[in-house]
């Protein structure tokens, strides 16, 4: 009596793959993608941040009436509004204006009638050292070169204190602050 082995079957023959056809499907999710990329780009200005309107946020912080707002007017072409909002805490207000600056770095402008003493630590950080005062139209302003991985010019009137604080270049900075009435 012999015993048969039965051998496995083969299994279909596997279609050979060549680079051709793996660069024609790799074409075929890139190409849309980067249409794609180019239509968000082209037509709905991509580069450019999203801008917001700070007039609520200015509304807000004139109705509570805890220091006098200030709005910068005549702020050369170019910068972008990216943020806006008014805010109280223990008693005291808070507005923070974000903007993007013509040269691509972010800028804050910051008013308040908390206490200096409690507000710049929190603001600038606790490194922060001032280096300074510059006269910016009818102000005299403390400059901080190093504040928060950027720079920052602060004004300290009666009932408010003005922070221009971030990354946009120095000049970016003192042209905001310029622009504040």
């Amino acid at each position: 009596m012999g015993v048969t082995v039965q051998q496995p079957a083969a299994g279909p023959a596997r279609a050979g793959r060549t680079p051709r056809d793996i660069v024609l499907s790799l074409l075929a999710l890139v190409v849309p993608l980067l249409l794609l990329a180019g239509g968000y780009k082209l037509l709905f200005n991509g580069d450019h941040p999203f801008a917001v309107d700070p007039g609520g946020s200015y509304a807000a912080a004139r109705a509570a009436g805890a220091f006098p707002v200030q709005q910068p007017r005549g702020l050369p072409a170019g910068w972008t509004v990216a943020s806006a909002a008014y805010t109280t805490e223990a008693g005291a207000g808070l507005l923070r204006i974000g903007y993007v600056a013509p040269g691509g770095g972010g800028a804050q402008v910051i008013q308040s009638n908390r206490a200096p003493d409690q507000l710049l630590p929190r603001e600038l950080g606790a490194t922060a050292a001032p280096a300074g005062l510059r006269a910016i139209g009818t102000r005299r302003w403390q400059w901080y070169p190093s504040a928060r991985g950027g720079a920052a010019l602060v004004a300290v009137d009666d009932s408010r204190t003005t922070v221009v604080i971030g990354t946009a270049s120095p000049d970016e900075l003192v042209a905001l602050a310029a622009a504040l009435a």
